[in-house]
This record gives structure tokens, sequence and C-alpha cells, in this order.
């Protein structure tokens, strides 16, 4: 059996300027929304920040949320071309992200197969799931920070933050059978 190594030593990358020097949390794991270029990058295309964020969430390092928006928009984007994974694929992918995920109900959910403009569908789930951090690659939502109760950063300052910050990582609870 393999040891999976503490997200923290992953890197030894300065924490940027302005930002925080860690979570404050009492130690708990952060909520986090990823938005799914994130995601997708994590699942599909790997490298070491990818290795990262995958260790971060498998080890309860950090909890990402999803809704139903998100979750049909990843799914969605799974299925298509340039990616076009066969269902099995898609299912393997969501395997390796799903059972580490906290599942929020965002009121006021776009009607079905519609994708809200701009990430508002990431903003909403932060704010109805109490995200302490939106993760993503979008300049518009990274220029929405000032704007949201919660930080909205990059990757691999999200990353590094997560290393620089005195998290106990929380186990998945598991389902307890009681005998009938």
């Amino acid at each position: 059996m393999s040891m999976v190594p503490h997200p923290r030593s992953a890197s030894t990358t300065p924490l940027p300027a302005g930002s925080r020097t860690a979570l404050d949390l009492d130690g708990h794991p952060p909520r986090v929304v990823l938005d799914n270029t994130v995601v997708l990058s994590a699942l599909v295309f790997g490298g070491p920040m990818a290795t990262r964020l995958r260790r971060a969430w498998r080890n309860g390092f950090c909890r990402p949320m999803v809704c139903r928006d998100t979750l049909l928009d990843l799914t969605r984007q799974l299925g298509q071309a340039p990616l076009t994974f066969s269902v099995a694929e898609q299912q393997q992918m969501l395997g390796e992200y799903l059972p580490y995920v906290l599942k929020v109900r965002v009121p006021l959910a776009a009607a079905p197969g519609q994708i809200e403009p701009g990430g508002l569908a990431f903003v909403k789930l932060g704010m109805a799931g109490k995200a302490h951090v939106l993760v993503t690659s979008d300049p518009a939502l990274l220029a929405m920070q000032a704007r949201l109760p919660f930080e909205v950063m990059a990757q691999e300052p999200f990353l590094n933050l997560l290393r620089a910050s005195a998290i106990d990582p929380a186990p998945l609870r598991r389902a307890t059978r009681h005998p009938p």
C-alpha cells in the first residue's frame, strides 16, 4: 500500500503578494467551489497542480461543492467535443470526483438544460453552500472578488493557500449499517 503525499508537500512556491497566508477555519477543510474548467483540468489533463488538487479533495484537505446545474454542465462538457468521452469513461472520471463533493441545493436554479452566463451558477453555488473559496480560471469570475463574500482565486494560489493553512483533513463520513 502506498502513502499519498500531503498536498502541502508538493510545492515550495511562495504565496503571491496580497493573498492571505492561511485559511482561518479552526483547522476545518474549506468548502470550495471549483469551476468546471478546473475540475476538467484535474480529471483529464493532469500535471503537478492537477495532482495536488486531486490529492487535496481525496484526502479531505478541501470539500468541493456541486449543485445540479454545475454537475449537469460538467457531465455535458465531458461528452462534448473536443473531449467526447464515452459514457463509461465519463462515469470513471466522475467516480474520481463525486464521492468527495458536498451536494448543495441552490434555490432558483436555471431551467433544465439552460447554462447560466458568466459563471453565475458557480457564484450561486458558492452563496448557497457558504463557500470559503471559489477556484476558477475565468477572468470575469476572478474580477468579482470584491463583490463576493468568499475568496475568488486561481488554482495555484488556492493550492498554495491550502499548503500554508493548518487543516486537519476531514475523512468522508461512512454510512453505518444498522442490523435489522
